[in-house]
């Protein structure tokens, strides 16, 4: 591992999305919905982490001891502000398939802001593993400008 608490591109997922996008696209038979969902969750978490230790060292504040604890609505709703609207939502919306619902497919219902109470039929697959990650790409894109 490489910086310090001061180095935000030691969280930087760039390298991680490659690594992800090289699997999909040379091992995909190997990846059964096990796979799918870790990837689609690690993603959705590393982006996150990486916006808020950025968001922290430009002076923004969090909760805990520390206040380096920040809440993922405020995440989704910065990216939306950006016009990021579809690949946060996309991105968001399959985490939380993936960690919260064990049916596949099945209806995923949000419950917290921006999109509270929005309700979407949902199918964890080879189709969605390729949207989120698209929609990180794009996402990354404008994180490591911010």
């Amino acid at each position: 591992m490489r910086g310090g608490t001061n180095d935000p591109e030691r969280l930087n997922p760039r390298g991680l999305l490659e690594f992800f996008e090289r699997v999909v696209k040379e091992e995909r038979q190997k990846l059964n919905e096990v796979a799918v969902r870790r990837i689609i969750s690690a993603v959705y978490f590393a982006l996150f982490n990486y916006w808020s230790l950025k968001s922290y060292l430009k002076g923004e504040r969090g909760d805990g001891p520390c206040q380096d604890s920040f809440w993922y609505s405020t995440f989704n709703e910065h990216l939306l502000n950006q016009g990021l609207d579809y690949a946060v939502f996309t991105i968001y919306l399959y985490r939380v398939a993936a960690d919260h619902y064990t049916l596949n497919p099945t209806k995923v219902v949000l419950r917290s802001r921006p999109w509270k109470d929005v309700a979407k039929d949902v199918e964890i697959n080879d189709r969605a593993l390729e949207m989120v990650l698209e929609s990180a790409r794009d996402i990354l894109e404008y994180l490591e400008k911010y």
